[in-house]
């Protein structure tokens, strides 16, 4: 499946007069971010629902609670299920607070632990994204970045030395952040999709959601809104791109009703193929789900 989203995640937004920050401005945004994140964090620790809502984007809060009841767990109780625990900052080297537009991040370098075996805590890049709502920085999200295969870079950094990536667009804070997405139904069933499209650029949409599109890749699904009993509907928006010479176009959907027990096979309930004349450009398929 496709990697989700930790539910140790949030966002901030602040409005700069100008992209340009002096140490004074950084050391201050510095303060105000990390303020925001030990807010999150400790909200999750102590398993505070009400703190952990107020310290979170709005944004966030949303895409989990859609994920968590597509997953026929319970909300807000599975956010604090987890055995990842969100890291401290104690002993991280910041690297960089930077603000552009409505977001900003802190990236710090060091030994990144979230509750995992000593032995397995490495020296890592750990980012957290922020978002300023409704006057105020929240916490986003976070994401680690391994340094495995990496040594000149951990050498690098451990030196002392600035290092470049911070100026690539993976590492400048987007400007905006996307509008909430919004409150998917509560599923029958937790259901599971598994898309070819090879030779085709293939948007999926279900339940008023749409996933990002596939192009001459395998994707894996959590369904969000799951299926309830009954009819439901899926569409494909598919569109022909160039495949290499000699190698034939491929779309193929599968749909599943996916087990409590991660560990046991779902029950297909679609499975779609386009013909080899070609697909067409939008394709809605029925799935009936019997009790």
């Amino acid at each position: 499946m496709r990697h989700f989203l930790p539910l140790l995640l949030g966002l901030s937004l602040f409005q700069l007069c100008s992209p340009a920050r002096g140490q004074e401005d950084e050391a201050g945004l510095k303060v105000v971010l990390e303020k925001a994140y030990l807010n999150w964090r400790d909200a999750m620790l102590r398993k505070d629902a009400k703190a952990w809502a107020a310290s979170i984007t709005l944004y966030r809060q949303t895409v989990i609670r859609n994920m968590v009841v597509s997953e026929r767990k319970t909300f807000p109780d599975a956010v604090f299920a987890s055995e990842v625990q969100p890291p401290a900052l104690s002993g991280l080297r910041l690297l960089e607070a930077q603000a552009v537009g409505d977001t900003a991040h802190l990236v710090y370098f060091g030994r990144v632990d979230m509750g995992q075996d000593k032995e397995l805590i490495r020296e890592n890049l750990l980012k957290l994204k922020f978002h300023h709502e409704n006057g105020a920085w929240k916490y986003d999200s976070n994401r680690i970045s391994r340094l495995d295969g990496a040594p000149e870079v951990i050498k690098d950094l451990q030196a002392g030395k600035r290092p470049d990536f911070l100026d690539t667009p993976e590492y400048t804070p987007p400007g905006s952040m996307p509008p909430p997405p919004p409150l998917c139904r509560v599923p029958d069933y937790k259901a599971g999709s598994k898309l070819q499209s090879f030779g085709y650029e293939t948007t999926m949409s279900m339940n008023g959601f749409n996933y990002d599109p596939v192009r001459d890749g395998l994707d894996q699904q959590i369904l969000i809104g799951g299926l309830v009993k009954g009819h439901n509907e899926i569409t494909l928006h598919i569109k022909p791109v160039p495949r290499p010479e000699g190698e034939k176009a491929v779309l193929q959907i599968r749909v599943y009703l996916l087990p409590k027990d991660s560990g046991k096979p779902g029950a297909e309930v679609l499975r779609w193929q386009a013909p080899e004349s070609g697909a067409p450009a939008q394709v809605t398929l029925p799935i009936e789900v019997k009790p």
